[in-house]
Formats: C-alpha cells, sequence, structure tokens
C-alpha cells in the first residue's frame, strides 16, 4: 500500500493511498452487512476510514446513519487505535444549501456530535466540509486551532475549499504558530468533472490551476469520487443505461473511456482499478476516496493499493498522448 506520512509536532500517521468511504451506510439497521465491509477492508491492508457528519442527512431515518455505524464497528472490534479516522463538519444545511455554517457554535457542535457517534474522544483528520469566502480564515482558523489544541482532533483538512483559500488559512495559521490545514478533499478522478456538471457551485473539482497549486505546495489530496461514480467500469462493459447522471458523459470523458478499456484488456487490470492506479501516479500524494458496496466491489477496487503507471501512460490516460 502507498502510503504518505502526515505529521505535526504532536502526531504522525501513514495516510493509505485508498481511503474507505462510508456515505453509503445509509441506516441504523444494516450493521452485519457494513460490518463485514470495513472487515474486508481492514482485512486487505486498508487503514483509513471517511465518513462525515451529514452524511446520509438527507435520507429519512438518515441523520447519524454514516458515523454512528462506523462508532458500532469500532467499539465492537475493539480497533480504534488502528483506525486512521476522517470526518468532516460545518456543512450547510441541506436544505439551504446557500447557509454556511462556519461559525463557532456550529463547528463545536459538529465535532462534539461526531465524536459522540463514532464513540472516540479523538479524530485523526477533521474536514470543515464546506468553504464561505465571505468569512474571513482569522474567524474560522482560531476555531480549529482549539480543536487541536484540545485534543479532540489531530489533523485539520479542508473539503471543497479552493487553494488560494487554503493558502490564505495557511499563512494565517504560519502567523499565529498554529495547525495549519494539512490535506485536501476535492473532487478529483481520471474524469473531467466541474461545479457545473455537478450542478452545485459549493464543490470543488481539480482543474489545472489547483494542480498546479497543490504539485508545488505537496499537499497531499483526498479525491472523493475517484472512480467517477462508476463511469468507467459501467461503460466499459457497454452498460450505458446505468444513469450517471449526465455528469461525465461528455467527448473528452467519452475519449477517456477509450483508453482505460485499452490498457484493461492490455494489462488484465479491471476498468474500475485503472483509474485508481492513475490517481497513484499523480505528482503529489492521492488517497482514493471510494466506495464499494460488494465484498467483491471492495476486492476489486483495492487491488489498486501497488497499482501505478508510468508518466507516458498516466498521459495516455488523459488523452494528452
Amino acid at each position: 500500500m502507498f502510503k504518505y506520512t502526515l505529521k505535526n509536532k504532536r502526531y504522525a500517521l501513514e495516510l493509505p493511498c485508498l481511503t474507505y468511504g462510508t456515505a453509503n451506510f445509509e441506516t441504523q439497521d444494516n450493521d452485519e452487512f457494513y460490518f463485514s465491509l470495513l472487515d474486508r477492508y481492514v482485512e486487505l491492508g486498508g487503514t483509513c476510514i471517511d465518513t462525515a457528519r451529514v452524511y446520509c442527512e438527507w435520507l429519512e431515518n438518515g441523520k447519524d446513519a454514516s458515523e454512528s455505524v462506523v462508532g458500532r464497528w469500532m467499539k465492537s472490534r475493539g480497533n480504534r487505535a488502528k483506525i486512521i479516522l476522517s470526518t468532516k463538519g460545518g456543512h450547510p444545511d441541506v436544505n439551504d444549501m446557500s447557509k454556511s455554517r462556519l461559525d463557532r457554535d456550529s463547528l463545536n457542535y459538529d465535532l462534539e456530535r461526531s465524536l459522540e457517534c463514532l464513540q472516540t474522544d479523538y479524530i485523526d483528520i477533521y474536514f470543515l466540509h464546506r468553504d464561505d469566502d465571505q468569512i474571513p480564515v482569522s474567524e474560522i482558523m482560531p476555531v480549529l486551532a482549539e480543536f487541536v489544541q484540545s485534543g479532540k482532533v489531530r489533523f485539520i483538512g479542508a473539503s471543497n475549499w479552493t487553494t488560494a483559500r487554503i493558502e490564505q488559512a495557511n499563512k494565517w495559521a504560519e502567523q499565529h504558530n498554529t495547525e495549519p490545514f494539512r490535506v485536501s478533499q476535492i473532487n478529483y478522478s481520471l474524469a473531467h468533472s466541474s461545479t457545473d456538471t455537478f450542478g452545485d457551485p459549493t464543490l470543488v473539482c481539480m482543474n489545472m490551476w489547483e494542480y498546479n497549486w497543490y504539485r508545488k505546495h505537496q499537499m497531499p489530496v483526498m479525491a472523493f469520487s475517484p472512480q467517477a461514480k462508476g463511469f468507467f467500469a459501467r461503460f466499459a462493459k457497454g452498460d450505458a443505461t446505468v444513469p450517471v447522471d449526465g455528469q461525465f458523459t461528455s467527448t473528452a470523458n467519452l475519449a477517456r473511456l477509450a483508453r482505460v478499456k485499452k490498457i484493461s484488456e492490455e494489462t488484465g487490470v479491471p476498468p474500475a482499478v485503472v483509474p485508481l492506479g492513475y490517481l497513484n501516479s499523480q505528482q503529489f500524494f492521492v488517497s482514493s476516496v471510494f466506495a464499494a458496496s460488494k465484498l467483491w466491489h471492495l476486492d476489486e477496487d483495492m487491488a489498486a493499493q501497488d497499482l501505478r503507471y508510468d508518466p507516458k501512460t498516466a498521459a495516455f490516460l488523459e488523452n494528452i498522448l
């Protein structure tokens, strides 16, 4: 498993290139199945579980589901110390995405509720799930600094923050000798996407500007939707009838799909796994936050933990060569 050492003055952890995402842990009454997935991820060498305060809140009876499942699993297995736990707070109300929740009271509530649901007294990596560029970083970073000083959070990250805002926040942290953002979660995959394709202006997607900043500063990225919501796997099998919300079916992405199929046919690597190997091959560290709803899917995806492509192959997949 390719890993990246995330460290500060007090802690260090080995972030793996494959993080298991739990946004599809939607109910409170399916522990046996969810536990089997988490168990298998760990059996195959996985160490990082990603969840969020807001996950499944949009579903009937879905509130708290994802974090609570993870919390019950860790308690059942007695493995909290062996797991890198990543969660996110500060997400806007799902019924009003225009109103941010980055004030002190909201952030404190989200963190305390996450700790309660996860049945732990600390979070390894705590992300702010969205940004509001109308709020100065000088109002946000002191709250996160308190989280770290309290021992309830070990590392802080930005989810769906532009690199420009991350840079502002980290300059403030440096000037005030507090913990900076050390990792970022954004939408990133071999398939091109944008806020327009998702229809959500609060998301941040990888583009050339963002890419060059991450490469220059060597900040690790945790990529969500690294397999483009199944675009490559489904369409490589000729299953164009499976809906993917039209988010990835652009001319450019269809050209990349053809190249994924070619690499898959030549190497025997499944089309779903090729994009994970592509992300492993970047000029800065990427941890793919993947999801799997079947054990065989998980087994297939975890085969990417030792997969990298040379620069020529990566450029071929991007449709550059």
